[in-house]
């Protein structure tokens, strides 16, 4: 009903600082290297600025690639092959970063997101660990280890990340939304609905926002603002099937059955096979006394999509 993060997490990658080689040790072709592999935007193609940190790399002397400055190089020419989507690569050059400057939080903090990507989240929290004790200003840092509890579904874990990084930067709008999940899953929906609320002061375009609020005020029974809320949603994203599901789901706990039935037709025409919206308008059907046999129909499909609906309706007082 309420998924506000397809959780394949986005590299969000930290730019190094510290290259700064002596003046007089850089030829001309060293400084636009510099540029184009740091700065990577001036740069023709990803490709090119990959290159001009390699060239750095091996126009650097022995002694100099042997410090914060090679350390430096390395993690820019990783964040390159990341967004590239060349993940062992970028893996590699953040080990070599590490070796030559243990104490870099960066170097540690892009690793652990690349090793998210790769689904290594032991690993990526060992990471994270090391970038928080090294910076643990860092609110980035707090929400990357939140988002590797998340998938582990410690939420309780996940929660004292996400609360460490909002006291950091209390608008945080990837923390919030983040939290916001996070209570959801713990069961949470009052502390849910708050952090969707302060979401949407932030950024009151944002659709799945007043979805998901949507959705927990629908959870808690507050549901004259759960429509209104539903209703902003699909003015900002009309004939969206998620909303659609969440207002057919408030209107069922509502008993305005037919108005539940026209919302999941609606969300099943865009998304035929969520079992979710056929166990709800199944259950509307079957409540309307209109369509008993499409009810059973309904309930029949969704179940055999995800027996785990049952359960699901049921925390939430809807049942056969």
């Amino acid at each position: 009903m309420n998924t506000f993060r397809g959780f394949a997490t986005a590299l969000l990658l930290a730019v190094p600082s510290g290259i700064s080689v002596p003046a007089f040790a850089q030829p001309a072709a060293i400084a636009v290297d510099r540029e184009a592999c740091v700065i990577s935007g001036t740069a023709a193609t990803p490709a090119a600025a990959i290159a001009a940190c390699t060239r750095l790399l091996d126009a650097l002397a022995p002694g100099e690639i042997a410090s914060a400055e090679g350390a430096a190089v390395y993690i820019a020419r990783g964040n390159l092959y990341a967004v590239q989507g060349e993940v062992d690569r970028a893996i590699a050059d953040y080990d070599t970063a590490i070796t030559l400057d243990p104490n870099r939080a960066v170097a540690f903090f892009n690793r652990a997101t690349a090793l998210m990507e790769k689904g290594e989240i032991d690993r990526a929290l060992f990471d994270f660990d090391h970038a928080i004790e090294l910076d643990p200003m860092d609110a980035d840092a707090r929400v990357g280890r939140g988002r590797a509890y998340y998938q582990k579904k410690d939420y309780a874990a996940a929660l004292t990340d996400y609360d460490a990084a909002i006291r950091l930067v209390p608008d945080n709008p990837e923390a919030l939304a983040e939290r916001g999940d996070a209570n959801e899953r713990a069961g949470l929906y009052d502390r849910a609905a708050e952090d969707y609320g302060r979401l949407i002061a932030i950024e009151p375009g944002n659709a799945k926002a007043w979805n998901n609020r949507c959705c927990d005020r629908a959870v808690l029974g507050r549901l004259e603002e759960t429509l209104a809320d539903c209703n902003e949603a699909l003015r900002l994203a009309p004939d969206d099937p998620t909303t659609l599901d969440s207002r057919g789901f408030t209107y069922l706990k509502l008993g305005r059955f037919e108005q539940a039935i026209a919302d999941y037709d609606a969300a099943l025409a865009r998304n035929p096979r969520d079992p979710g919206s056929l166990y709800g308008r199944g259950l509307a059907r079957l409540r309307s006394q209109n369509d008993p046999q499409g009810g059973r129909a309904d309930l029949a499909a969704a179940k055999a999509l995800d027996p785990g609906v049952v359960a699901e309706f049921a925390r939430y007082g809807l049942g056969e």
